[in-house]
């Protein structure tokens, strides 16, 4: 497990609560039963959508969150890195990749490849992708790049901010929970709208929308922080 989920495995769910927003934009996309969830965590969203007549496959990278999306939240999930997506058996009416979890790959090429790979399980559906949009950060000359909101709740407070990386960029975290100062470094691809409304285009896809959140505003390069991206895949 990564040092940043090994941190926060345990605060999880407390962290990264599902929206009513969400859970309907992901229910509304899937025009069937079937369902793929990428990085799924430890599936709350996957048994949101479970609970309201869906059949969610889950997959993430991490076993601990695999454990407890199927022990504790009753998600069908495997432990699978997203990159052999492929590699499962049958199709699906509505994949989705959210909750930043793309920027994770290491490069444009990674993620290409995994575009290519997820749209042959897709059956006349469609893919829902969600990132943050890195255009208003990277337009800083400094090394600090700004932050997201802290999250804050009865028990904890995290807190997330992002630095220039030579090209990448470098999502500190710093998570305050029992007395205890927990603080983590990843590094993100800066992934780009345009690079991915380009890849999407490249490989299929059509009927592509663009969300400054899954509210369904309108986004604004400028402005937006959430990037919601939902397209359609026809199989032939």
């Amino acid at each position: 497990m990564s040092d940043f989920y090994s941190s926060i495995v345990k605060y999880y769910e407390e962290i990264f609560r599902p929206s009513n927003a969400q859970i309907n934009f992901l229910y509304e996309s899937a025009k069937g039963i079937k369902v793929l969830d990428i990085a799924c965590g430890t599936g709350k969203v996957a048994e949101n959508l479970n609970k309201r007549g869906k059949e969610v496959l889950g997959i993430d990278l991490e076993a601990e969150m695999i454990d407890i999306a199927k022990n504790q939240n009753g998600v069908d999930a495997i432990v699978m890195n997203m990159l052999d997506v492929s590699e499962i058996d049958g199709h699906f009416d509505l994949v989705y990749c959210i909750g930043n979890s793309l920027p994770h790959l290491s490069d444009l090429n990674e993620i290409e490849y995994f575009i290519s790979e997820v749209k042959k399980k897709i059956t006349n559906g469609y893919l829902v992708l969600q990132w943050i949009n890195f255009v208003p950060f990277l337009k800083q000359e400094e090394e600090y790049l700004g932050s997201l909101p802290d999250i804050k709740t009865d028990k904890l407070t995290f807190e997330r901010r992002y630095y220039r990386e030579g090209e990448k960029i470098r999502f500190n975290t710093l998570l305050y929970v029992d007395g205890n100062r927990l603080e983590n470094d990843e590094i993100l691809y800066p992934l780009l709208i345009e690079d991915m409304l380009n890849i999407l285009n490249k490989n299929g896809f059509k009927d592509i929308e663009v969300f400054g959140g899954f509210d369904k505003s309108e986004f604004d390069i400028e402005t937006s922080i959430p990037v919601v991206v939902r397209a359609k895949y026809e199989r032939d």
